[in-house]
């Protein structure tokens, strides 16, 4: 007998061992009923086993980090290299290529910064086989950036510091620098403004007095006060009053000395009506026209002044007001020692002046603990005290009658 055959696309012939003693079961097929079976209800529901130390493992694994296409950290690679070569030519180009100092030196405390200023003179017919010239111009700075204040120290080219001191037999400070045996040279001026006048150095700034000229004229002039008319051995006159000066007539302003009585003393009180001129146009040009200076700084400075220091610095005395600027000179007199023309310290009156203006965060210093020498003390000259502000306004009084309450 031939069985029928099952036309149900959903047959399969294993339906038929699929029996239960409850019955066929039902095809996966079908509609199912809304109850479970008994089967299923005994069941519990099958769940993970356990495993403290998986759980631990898999809490403890670290996220997968998103790996940067390598193209990309190439470029990134290429860019830091530009930028850094970018940043350490320029830097060279600020600083002139100057080293730092020694750590002998120390630098100062608080929010004090000490900058040593050398003007370097390169007289005809003299030797510099070393490279280095005379210091003619000695300018120490302390800026005080909590106070907000610069006091800005002249020491006279002719200091007699001593016979221990290299100087080539001058015993004169401005052949310190050419004459010692550290490196960079400046830092032999630096050592002994520390050891003579114990006033810590954090960095310097040498310029060519070359430079004094191109500066200026690279500015276009700067107008300066005069305080009296000064005459130059050619009967040429520097009228007083405000006079806009080029570079050659400013180097004759700084440079004559011989219309006062004290020649270099006089000379450096001069000065400073330069100086309050030049941080005057300073604190006042667009940033941009810096850059108008840029060629004769880059050849003539040496520092070791990094440049997002000098930045930040620049910017910072851009906002010291002019009355909270002040200039001195290091009380002393000029006379003769040994057959030399030099300059003597007056020990007491140097370091009344120095702990007033110039130790701000650090304990005062008496006259006996400063290395200086003193030869003479016979005019009781404390020194010249005066404040860009009073230079400016014309109100400055010439002389060591000058001198000012800090």
């Amino acid at each position: 007998m031939h069985m029928k055959k099952n036309t149900n696309p959903y047959y399969h012939p294993e339906e038929n061992r699929r029996q239960t003693s409850a019955g066929a079961r039902r095809s996966p097929y079908q509609e199912q009923p809304r109850q479970h079976s008994a089967y299923s209800q005994a069941q519990p529901k099958r769940t993970r086993p356990q495993n403290r130390q998986y759980d631990e493992v898999r809490k403890t694994k670290p996220k997968r980090r998103r790996r940067w296409p390598r193209r990309l950290v190439s470029l990134a690679l290429v860019l830091v290299l530009v930028l850094g070569g970018a940043y350490f030519l320029l830097n060279r180009l600020v600083t002139g290529g100057g080293g730092s100092l020694p750590s002998t030196i120390p630098g100062s405390e608080g929010s004090a910064v000490a900058i040593l200023c050398a003007g370097i003179d390169y007289e005809e017919g003299r030797d510099y086989s070393n490279g280095m010239g005379m210091t003619d111009v000695v300018l120490y700075v302390l800026y005080d950036t909590k106070a907000n204040t610069i006091n800005m120290l002249q020491i006279p080219r002719d200091t007699y510091v001593g016979s221990e001191v290299p100087t080539g037999g001058t015993g004169k400070i401005n052949a310190v620098a050419r004459m010692g045996d550290q490196e960079p040279a400046i830092a032999n001026l630096a050592q002994v403004i520390w050891d003579q006048f114990s006033l810590p150095v954090d960095y310097y700034v040498t310029i060519d007095m070359d430079a004094f000229k191109a500066v200026i004229d690279a500015l276009g002039g700067i107008d300066v006060t005069i305080p009296f008319d000064i005459t130059d051995d050619y009967g040429n006159t520097l009228e007083a009053g405000v006079q806009r000066l080029d570079g050659a007539t400013a180097e004759f302003m700084v440079r004559q000395r011989h219309n006062y009585s004290n020649a270099d003393i006089g000379r450096l009180e001069m000065q400073r009506y330069m100086y309050s001129a030049l941080l005057k146009t300073f604190k006042e040009i667009p940033m941009r026209d810096i850059i108008k200076v840029m060629p004769a700084y880059i050849q003539y400075v040496q520092t070791d002044i990094g440049l997002l220091r000098m930045c930040a610095l620049a910017f910072k005395v851009r906002g010291v007001s002019s009355d909270a600027i002040t200039m001195m000179t290091l009380p002393c007199e000029p006379t003769n020692y040994n057959g030399l023309s030099v300059v003597s310290v007056h020990k007491e009156e140097a370091a009344q002046m120095l702990n007033t203006y110039f130790r701000p965060y650090s304990d005062p210093v008496s006259a006996d603990e400063l290395g200086c020498i003193e030869i003479a003390n016979t005019t009781q000259s404390s020194g010249t005290v005066q404040s860009m502000d009073s230079i400016d306004s014309g109100t400055a009084v010439w002389g060591e009658d000058s001198v000012t309450a800090p």
